[in-house]
């Protein structure tokens, strides 16, 4: 008896330490990899955003760009630089990613958009917008666009999900994995695993040379699978409501690739799944009243970091198609 309370309190001590390894090594990465930004209050939640250009005037609209489900920030350093300085950008990372402290209660659409303009109210940067989103934040720019279509100019949207992809999301491989991967994380197994398969070394800075290394680094901590798992409870059901509402009247440009399926569903090819996704994207496209599809085969699912140029000339073009005011007819 004895010998099994030993081998318990040897075997609790054990994941004390590995908890306290993975809340250490997480803190030093976050605190070693020089950020581009700094931190904003919103509520108990630190978000971490960064401003980069200048606006030229009050009438030319602040680029927001809302990241992935585990990019964020580390989504847009090249895309910034083909955007070039004389746009004023907003990159952030939402609640619980990368440098940004989590937030409490559920990560649904309601709490992103929520957070989203209080952190430009609290940046104080007056409408109007330009919302640019890469895959899992679409919805979240949909629903911004459509709900305040005063604030919003218009939308780039790279490689997003449509509600016909979301379950596909929802039940891939990476998703059901995290019912292992949590645990593992928080004892600091997944992180020992990562290691001793062979990581990046930390970058010192984030740049667009360095946006992949800094992403392998950080977004697979404890504290950041806890923000995606969070976010993907309610994702489904988020992207079916942002679907059925009254589509946003902005210009908007629908960036998609011919091999950039997120997730493949089980018993689909490849091919049949990049087909499927390139199909939900010309629908989307379609279904919005000023919306144009902009296909590319030269990139997969990660557009902002494969073809940048791309991404800054949809901005361009939204943006002008926003200053020519509203369509008729």
């Amino acid at each position: 008896m004895s010998a099994l309370v030993a081998g318990l309190a040897a075997l609790g001590g054990l994941c004390l330490l590995g908890a306290a390894w993975e809340g250490w090594a997480a803190a030093r990465d976050r605190r070693r990899l020089a950020r581009q930004g700094s931190f904003v209050q919103l509520g108990e939640t630190l978000v971490h955003a960064a401003l980069q250009g200048r606006r030229r005037s009050i009438d030319q609209p602040v680029v927001v760009m809302d990241g992935g489900l585990t990019n964020g920030s580390l989504a847009w350093p090249a895309v910034v630089r083909a955007l070039g300085p004389d746009w004023l950008v907003v990159t952030f990372d939402r609640a619980g990613h990368l440098w940004s402290t989590p937030a409490e209660g559920p990560r649904d659409v309601e709490a992103n958009l929520a957070d989203q303009r209080a952190l430009l109210a609290a940046l104080h940067l007056a409408p109007p917008w330009l919302l640019v989103a890469h895959s899992y934040s679409g919805h979240i720019a949909r629903l911004h666009a459509a709900r305040h279509p005063g604030d919003v100019a218009g939308l780039v949207l790279v490689e997003t999900i449509p509600a016909p992809l979301a379950a596909s999301v929802v039940e891939s491989g990476f998703a059901r994995s995290l019912w292992w991967k949590l645990p593992a994380a928080r004892l600091g197994l997944w992180r020992l695993w990562r290691l001793r398969q062979g990581l990046s070394p930390l970058p010192a800075s984030v740049a667009p040379e360095t946006m992949a290394a800094a992403w392998t680094r950080l977004s697979q901590s404890h504290q950041d699978l806890s923000a995606t798992r969070a976010e993907l409870a309610s994702f489904a059901t988020d992207t079916r409501a942002v679907e059925a509402m009254p589509p946003p009247p902005q210009p908007c440009i629908v960036l998609a690739s011919t091999h950039g399926a997120v997730a493949v569903p089980k018993g689909l090819t490849e091919a049949e799944a990049h087909a499927r996704a390139l199909a939900a994207q010309r629908d989307l496209a379609a279904s919005l009243p000023r919306g144009a599809l902009r296909v590319t085969a030269g990139s997969d699912h990660e557009i902002p970091w494969q073809q940048p140029e791309l991404v800054a000339e949809a901005i361009r073009e939204v943006a002008a198609a926003a200053a020519q005011g509203p369509a008729h007819g």
